[in-house]
């Protein structure tokens, strides 16, 4: 997938493909409805580019459950639609998907798994 333009970016991007549910707000209050199937293609402390079937519109909130590899449980976050585009075969749509930090515990989680094990740990500063 082409990237995109990284002079957008807040935080420094992981190349991560990760198994992602996207749930929309009708999902959030249907239990029964499972949402839809998606991947990550990179991932950051403070958002993801996200490949899926489904468009959203920019501005749409969506709820994630990303589920990170090596991690024991995964991480669930609300992100808010920030650009979309169609893929270069036209057949699913990427999302830039800004997070909604609302817990702390999700933003250390992030900071653990794409940090903690490389380069000698957790950085003092993420962004670049």
């Amino acid at each position: 997938p082409e990237d995109h333009d990284m002079k957008d970016r807040k935080d420094k991007r992981f190349p991560e493909l990760h198994s992602v549910v996207v749930k929309d707000r009708w999902a959030q209050k249907n239990p029964a409805y499972r949402g839809i199937n998606a991947k990550t293609y990179d991932l950051s402390v403070s958002g993801a580019r996200i490949c899926s079937g489904q468009e959203f519109p920019v501005g749409y909130v969506v709820r994630l459950v990303i589920d990170l590899k090596g991690s024991d449980r995964p991480l669930d976050v609300d992100g808010e639609v920030v650009w979309t585009r169609k893929s270069r075969e036209g057949s699913a749509c990427e999302l830039g998907v800004e997070f909604l930090h609302n817990i702390s515990q999700t933003l250390l989680s992030l900071i653990k798994h794409l940090y903690a094990e490389r380069n000698g740990g957790i950085p003092t500063a993420i962004s670049h």
